[in-house]
């Protein structure tokens, strides 16, 4: 089922509008498996979870990269000061 469906079905539900940013929602998704580009609401919700689980995967791993890359500065800081010291 896709997202606008869902909203649909969630507004009778609950007995809610759908917020008026959630319907303006613009934005959408490369399919490199279909090599074309659909809108965000047009997406099944399995699809939607793979992509935001996808991204969340990548931005974490962005992170301990970076992380990663802090560590390495500060270790060949920790080295200079070492050789200066053992001199």
């Amino acid at each position: 089922m896709k997202l606008k469906d869902l909203l649909n079905i969630q507004q009778i539900v609950e007995k809610r509008a759908i917020p008026s940013d959630v319907l303006e929602f613009d934005s959408q998704h490369y399919s490199q498996s279909k090599d074309i580009t659909v809108d965000i609401l047009d997406l099944h919700l399995t699809h939607a979870i793979r992509i935001l689980n996808n991204y969340l995967t990548v931005f974490e791993f962005r992170d301990r990269q970076e992380i990663n890359d802090h560590l390495d500065v500060i270790k060949d800081n920790l080295d200079d000061i070492k050789e200066v010291v053992n001199k």
